[in-house]
């Protein structure tokens, strides 16, 4: 009896580790922000819309 499921079971559990590491140190270097006419800017770029515009 084979016991392919074992080492598919194995190789997913390696790709799941790398895919989190990869994901994990992304998340840590890459800056979110965005960028207009002056440059570059950390955050999230605010509107000028009020909410509701209806009211």
């Amino acid at each position: 009896m084979h016991k392919t499921w074992l080492h598919t079971f194995a190789l997913s559990l390696l790709f799941g580790g790398i895919i989190a590491k990869l994901r994990s140190a992304i998340e840590n270097h890459v800056p979110v922000g965005y960028q207009d006419e002056s440059g570059f800017h950390l955050g999230v770029k605010q509107t000028q819309d009020r909410w509701p515009a209806i009211w």
